[in-house]
């Protein structure tokens, strides 16, 4: 078991920051990030992650997670969006257990630590293509680990096979940190932090 997992060995549950707040669908968004905000507005760094955590033939049932540099978990929450995909619930072990899930709607307002905020995560047209667009535009700086760790890799001389660097746990192993074995959001957004900062010290 990995340190991340002993200190937050339950699923990290729903953060809530109250109502209201534009929505946007989650089918066919096209990532197309903003420029960058200067330095001096951005407010703070977060680590995002997103799962897929079900979907059934009318809604998909994600779990978006935000770790700030301090190793907290800011924002933990299940959300349902609109889904293209058909047929039964489908998802972890044959199904989801019940969840207190926001409609995507709602989601706005659980994900505003990102407005005006340093936001990392590994993949970033993969992760910020799942956010609601007004989430998306608000951010003030959007990095992407996966493109960084690349280039630290081959500054090391460390071998990436193709298709070798799929998700954090990859890149992770290639380094020798643990992998984080739980699918949990919360979980991987903290398993990210701990690989920033390890290129951080690179």
């Amino acid at each position: 078991m990995s340190l991340i997992e002993t200190f937050l060995r339950e699923p990290a549950r729903l953060v809530w920051f109250g109502r209201g707040g534009r929505g946007s669908g989650a089918g066919g968004v096209r990532f197309e990030p903003a420029a960058p905000r200067p330095a001096e507005t951005v407010q703070g760094r977060y680590y995002l992650h997103v799962r897929s955590v079900a979907a059934d033939g009318e809604r998909h049932l994600l779990q978006f997670s935000l770790a700030d540099d301090d190793g907290n978990v800011a924002v933990s929450a299940f959300a349902r969006a609109p889904s293209p995909v058909g047929g039964p619930w489908t998802g972890e072990e044959g199904g989801p257990r019940s969840v207190d899930a926001l409609e995507w709607a709602e989601l706005e307002a659980a994900l505003r630590p990102c407005r005006d905020a340093w936001v990392v995560a590994f993949g970033r047209r993969l992760h910020g293509g799942l956010l609601p667009a007004s989430v998306r535009e608000g951010i003030g700086k959007f990095d992407c680990a996966r493109t960084r760790f690349l280039k630290v890799a081959r500054r090391r001389g460390l071998r990436v096979p193709p298709g070798g660097l799929i998700d954090v746990n990859d890149a992770r192993r290639l380094v020798g940190l643990a992998p984080v074995r739980s699918a949990d959001a919360a979980l991987r957004a903290l398993a990210l932090r701990e690989l920033w900062l390890w290129m951080d010290g690179e």
